[in-house]
């Protein structure tokens, strides 16, 4: 090629103007970005037929997206080779035209899909919930912190965002929207069922009044028995105490039973007096003699079934059937006194034992104290139904709600030294307001333990005094409950994804 002349002289190439940067993000062949006022002024000027075509487009897109924490626009732009910027272009002006109709659908798919894996089993609260110990709302909200990071941090790669930023943010939003999800089910039950017929759990003086008439409804059936009736007991109870091997003196319960009934042989005997008999062998329970207890229980039930199916000819006079009714529910009222009596006296045991350590702040721990004392009272607990065992237990180790509340109440000032500790924690954490704000909210704290603690000794006495099942002590939910009931774990987690999803956009 020749060489091109040389330009005239005094001639200046023309200097074009600088051109301005290139938008942030911008890619060279992408769709460049336009102006929301242009998208949707040319949505208006489609017709009919068009806009709903592209409106229905528009939602199907940012379900997709939420659902799928932003990867929808990525693989459309692997598969279709117009790469992700330009399908999220896409998907911002499906945002511009759809506006909150494309921000609910996007939304609803981001709940959609941990929704769908609660109700298949997979998720942390959910799954926790079949594990022994792992109970509470504050238990069910860290797990479902610790399930959000995981979807906040997947929200973060799928719209290419910081990953720790979108996990953070996920873990917060995700467990406070638990909370809050769970607080709401729970306002809305206890309002449905706030003209719920409560149970009527009797008080001791009811019992111990339906215990005497009880009683005394077993005294004019006019029971007496004969001495064929108690040749028959005696004869049994003897036969009972051979097979279990009987040595006086390794069952002395027992054998003061034998001298007793060995007493009453050809004499006619009341069913008053059989009820003694009852109480005599009792009376003979001896804490840690297995041998002689179990013998004991088996005189018992001997007694018992002589009463409640006597024969021919061991029935002088009265109703037998009457009084045998009316004796087993005066025995079960005075059972339930008993039993309610001895937690309701081991409770004032721990409160005398917090009161006298001084400053009284181990009430909550005295109290379980007390009633571990109890449970390891075998002759106090014995007859415990296992409803009762389980409240007992539950007042002993507390739940995980009250044991994290037991731990920050540490921080509650007690005295001249845990004062001052608490407030140098407090100020060494947040300066003067936290001086204050920390012993304040162990204090909170401690006392909410202790709410709590006191509420599972009163459950405990109002199931032994409704006869030993917890069913009995609660109300039964109305139609509107129980709907709750059954869709609470999706509100519940619906809450938390949507809190979960708002926090980490």
């Amino acid at each position: 090629m020749s060489d091109l002349p040389p330009l005239p002289t005094g001639f200046e190439l023309e200097r074009k103007p600088d051109l301005p940067p290139l938008p942030e993000g911008f890619v060279l062949g992408s769709t460049q970005a336009r102006a929301e006022n242009e998208v949707r002024a040319e949505f208006d000027n489609m017709p009919w037929y068009q806009q709903a075509a592209v409106a229905a487009d528009d939602v199907a897109r940012s379900i997709a997206n939420g659902a799928t924490f932003g990867y929808a626009d990525k693989l459309a732009g692997w598969a279709n080779g117009t790469g992700t910027e330009a399908e999220r272009q896409k998907s911002a002006e499906a945002s511009m035209r759809g506006g909150s109709a494309t921000t609910t659908a996007e939304i609803g798919g981001a709940i959609a899909t941990p929704v769908l894996a609660a109700s298949a089993g997979l998720s942390l609260p959910r799954i926790a919930g079949s594990v022994s110990g792992v109970t509470g709302a504050a238990a069910r909200s860290g797990l479902a912190a610790i399930e959000g990071g995981g979807y906040g941090a997947l929200n973060a790669t799928g719209h290419d965002q910081d990953v720790g930023q979108g996990a953070l943010m996920g873990a917060i939003f995700g467990g406070a929207g638990n909370a809050a999800g769970e607080a709401v089910a729970g306002g809305a039950r206890k309002l449905a069922g706030a003209f719920n017929r409560r149970p009527q759990i009797p008080t001791l003086d009811e019992l111990s009044t339906a215990a005497h008439q009880a009683y005394d409804a077993a005294d004019n059936a006019g029971v007496i028995f004969t001495p064929q009736a108690t040749g028959r007991l005696q004869s049994e109870i003897v036969q009972t105490l051979t097979d279990f091997g009987f040595d006086p003196a390794l069952q002395p319960g027992a054998a003061a039973v034998l001298r007793r009934l060995e007493d009453l042989q050809g004499q006619n005997v009341t069913l008053k007096g059989l009820d003694t008999l009852r109480k005599v062998a009792g009376g003979g329970f001896i804490p840690g003699n297995k041998s002689n207890n179990a013998a004991i229980s088996a005189i018992v039930n001997r007694i018992d079934e002589l009463v409640g199916n006597t024969q021919a000819g061991e029935v002088l006079s009265g109703n037998a059937t009457a009084g045998a009714e009316a004796l087993a529910t005066a025995r079960n009222y005075w059972s339930r006194m008993a039993k309610a009596n001895s937690v309701t006296e081991a409770a004032a045991r721990g409160e005398l034992n917090a009161a006298a350590a001084g400053s009284g702040a181990n009430r909550e721990n005295a109290s379980r104290q007390a009633m571990k004392a109890l449970r390891n009272n075998r002759s106090a607990t014995r007859g415990f139904t296992p409803d009762e065992h389980e409240a007992l237990m539950r007042a002993i180790v507390g739940t995980p709600d009250q044991n994290a509340l037991r731990l920050v109440g540490k921080l509650a000032p007690t005295g001249i030294v845990s004062g001052a500790l608490s407030g140098g924690v407090g100020y060494q954490a947040a300066g003067p307001i936290g001086a204050v704000a920390i012993p304040a909210t162990g204090y909170v704290a401690r006392k909410g333990a202790e709410r709590m603690q006191d509420g599972f000794v009163q459950e405990l006495v109002d199931i032994i005094m409704a006869g030993g099942n917890k069913s009995a002590t609660q109300v039964a939910p109305n139609r509107l409950q129980s709907l709750i009931d059954a869709n609470r774990n999706t509100f519940e987690k619906s809450a938390a994804a949507a809190a979960q999803y708002e926090g980490s956009r």
